[in-house]
């Protein structure tokens, strides 16, 4: 009975540091972006962390940026998962926290979203950022370019303001007719206006960018003057329950 108690014993320890080794080390003081690789300059790793920081402090949602060298064989989705819970990402009454993992060794991504969100940030909306934003830029070693698109689209959709574009790019030949029609309606709209001034002035022509579609803030400036806003003031306890998507590059 002994030696059974004994071995039972090991193996609940055994299971016990097989858990611990799924869950990457808080950091101490708390950040936002943590980069265990060493993968991003510290500018860059400094002005995302602001801009992380800035858009906790406005919409109250956490995304988290994590950077290992390896998983070491381990399932990303387990080690996604363990680790939010143990950092409490997000609020703990909203579970509004999101974190984007990667592992560079092992090219691969994850995308976990707490409980509050996972109807914001439904799995497919993960898979298209993930698609979309990270393993273009990965695949050209835009690290920081592909981070700073998918922590923004993130965010947008938190928001509601993100819309899938996986099958807009499926179909390339309606994508190119899509875009014609819109030009055609662009310049018609612009001769209209400027007829309607007399044809002087130019501001009929400084819309343009804006009905194109330009003119928004998503850029990456490494100052980090997009941020803003305080230091980190930690996690707030929020759990996830497995909502999200993963990938490789």
């Amino acid at each position: 009975m002994k030696k059974f108690l004994l071995i039972l014993l090991v193996g609940l320890l055994a299971m016990g540091n097989s858990f611990a080794q799924k869950v990457i080390p808080k950091p101490d003081p708390p950040r936002l972006v943590v980069d265990n690789a060493g993968l991003l300059s510290a500018s860059d790793a400094n002005a995302l962390e602001r801009r992380l920081v800035a858009m906790d402090d406005s919409t109250s949602n956490q995304i988290a940026v994590v950077i290992v060298k390896t998983l070491n064989d381990q399932p990303i989705e387990d080690v996604a998962v363990n680790t939010f819970r143990a950092w409490g990402i997000g609020n703990k009454k909203t579970n509004n926290g999101v974190m984007l993992l990667i592992a560079i060794d092992d090219r691969k991504v994850r995308i976990e979203v707490g409980y509050g969100l996972e109807g914001a940030i439904p799995d497919i909306t993960c898979n298209d950022i993930i698609d979309n934003d990270i393993k273009p830029s990965f695949k050209q070693n835009d690290y920081i370019g592909g981070i700073v698109k998918a922590t923004n689209d993130i965010s947008k959709a938190a928001a509601g303001e993100y819309h899938v574009k996986t099958n807009r790019i499926a179909s390339g030949g309606g994508r190119n007719v899509g875009g014609l029609i819109k030009f055609i309606i662009i310049v018609i709209v612009v001769i209209v206006i400027l007829a309607a001034r007399g044809g002087g002035g130019g501001g009929g022509l400084m819309m343009l960018p804006f009905l194109l579609g330009g003119g928004g803030g998503g850029n990456w400036d490494s100052s980090g003057s997009g941020g803003g806003g305080g230091g980190f003031g930690g996690f707030g306890g929020g759990s996830s329950g497995g909502g999200g998507a993963s990938g490789s590059w």
